[in-house]
């Protein structure tokens, strides 16, 4: 079994070195004997918060210009005691983040019951509330930007019937969308990444109305979805795990209810590392990115050896590359982690002993990556400056675009699953469209060129 999977990493190795000439620096981030687990990082305070062995949420500070621990045990400030464990436990404390302040939240167990906490940084010492009017939680997420007025947190329990919220301002007031589960908040503003109950089905909950609403996304059997904006595009961006969460697949936002398949990718790895696991989204240098474990199963929980890498996730951009060294080790939870001038992936060493209790390290991981640079954005043309017509049609369309897109853009359209149906390249400034091909129904154009770009929607009937 040893030799087995010693080749296999040597040839690790050799998939690495293809893509790139990037040279892996994966370094302990904390003491040899810290035992730390599901740490989570607030890089506007240079602090992470962090769940010990024995259930305590504490404070750890990180060095401005090593990013790492101190103190090196993590033990900086202690929050509070009795947060949720084991199998009861499907994540450690979360930021949760406003223009209220800095805060936490967590699942807190008392007498074997699971109930959401905050805890709120007050001068420098941090004040905890129990939210013992919703039992029986399983998990619990929140917002974390600092522009927002009101933070919110979101928690499912052990019922699983739908996914509830509430805002920092007001605890009292529960919010509740039915029949969804795996619910994470949008990583800049406040809708809820999630997927139906029932057929697994990907997509979002627009919170900001006084009526809530379910976006579907695709048809895939999805897990850990996350969304957020593409800096280099101005566009929004949703994350899945589909195909048995052997595929990463990235949704694109073309046009208002219109989401297109923009990349997927499998794990780099050959069998048994053929499952992608917790996947996260990050933005550094203007461009997105992905970190992702290559793992040998669906949860990367199973205590067998596992990889650190990450991707592009613009689609013409092929980079993927291991970010974590070629030792044979038991690795989870992967975080990326974007300082003003750079961009890290700590992860989770997990250092197992017959001897002695499991412990659980974390390591730091160099990306590569630079964040001092701003890109070039695609402009977004209004849609009242482009028309297809005649509208709706039978086939024969026209597209009046202007001066703005000049001989040589490039059109797309899109059916109203986001699959691409169709693509071809102007040749003047009103080309027409021949789609008698397409089956009658309702149809996005997307049209780029001349570093701008536009959308328009139509439809084909008899």
């Amino acid at each position: 079994m040893i030799k087995y999977l010693l080749i296999v990493f040597s040839s690790i190795f050799c998939i690495n070195t293809t893509f790139s000439q990037f040279v892996v620096k994966d370094i302990l981030a904390v003491h040899p004997q810290a035992s730390i687990f599901d740490p989570e990082y607030n890089t506007h305070l240079n602090i992470v918060c962090w769940k010990s062995d024995d259930n305590d949420l504490w404070i750890s500070g990180l060095n401005p210009v090593t990013h790492l621990y101190e103190p090196s045990d993590g033990k900086g400030t202690f929050v509070t005691c009795n947060l949720s464990c084991g199998t009861q436990s499907l994540n450690g404390p979360e930021w949760m983040l406003s223009s209220q302040g800095t805060q936490l939240v967590y699942v807190k167990s008392i007498w074997g019951i699971n109930y959401p906490g905050i805890a709120t940084m007050v001068l420098g010492g941090w004040q905890t509330t129990t939210l013992l009017q919703y039992p029986n939680t399983e998990y619990a997420m929140a917002t974390a930007n600092y522009s927002d007025s009101t933070a919110s947190l979101l928690f499912e329990t052990s019922a699983s019937d739908g996914i509830s919220w509430l805002h920092n301002t007001d605890l009292g007031t529960r919010y509740f969308y039915p029949d969804i589960s795996l619910g994470f908040f949008a990583r800049d503003n406040q809708q809820i990444c999630c997927a139906t109950n029932k057929t697994r089905n990907p997509g979002f909950v627009e919170t900001a109305c006084s009526l809530p609403y379910f976006t579907f996304i695709s048809d895939d059997t999805i897990g850990a979805p996350c969304m957020w904006t593409d800096p280099a595009t101005n566009t929004r961006l949703f994350m899945c795990r589909a195909n048995g969460f052997k595929t990463l697949k990235i949704f694109q936002e073309i046009a208002p209810d219109f989401w297109a398949l923009s990349k997927e990718f499998n794990s780099p790895l050959p069998d048994p590392f053929n499952y992608i696991t917790s996947p996260e989204p990050f933005t550094c240098g203007g461009h997105s990115y992905i970190s992702f474990m290559a793992a040998q199963s669906s949860s990367g929980k199973d205590g067998l050896p596992a990889q650190i890498w990450m991707a592009s996730a613009d689609p013409s951009d092929t980079l993927m590359r291991r970010v974590s060294d070629s030792t044979l080790g038991i690795r989870t939870d992967p975080e990326p982690v974007v300082f003003n001038d750079s961009a890290f992936v700590y992860y989770t060493d997990v250092i197992s002993d017959k001897s002695s209790p499991i412990k659980y390290s974390v390591r730091k991981c160099n990306t590569g990556l630079g964040n001092l640079f701003t890109p070039i954005m695609l402009n977004q043309v209004a849609a009242s400056e482009i028309s297809v017509f005649p509208n709706p049609n039978n086939g024969q369309f026209k597209l009046k675009s202007g001066s703005h897109f000049a001989s040589g853009s490039i059109i797309k359209i899109y059916d109203i699953l986001g699959n691409e149906v169709y693509r071809t390249q102007t040749e003047n400034e009103c080309p027409e469209l021949q789609l008698n091909a397409l089956p009658i129904g309702n149809y996005c154009l997307k049209i780029e060129g001349n570093k701008q770009q536009a959308t328009a929607k139509f439809t084909i009937k008899l």
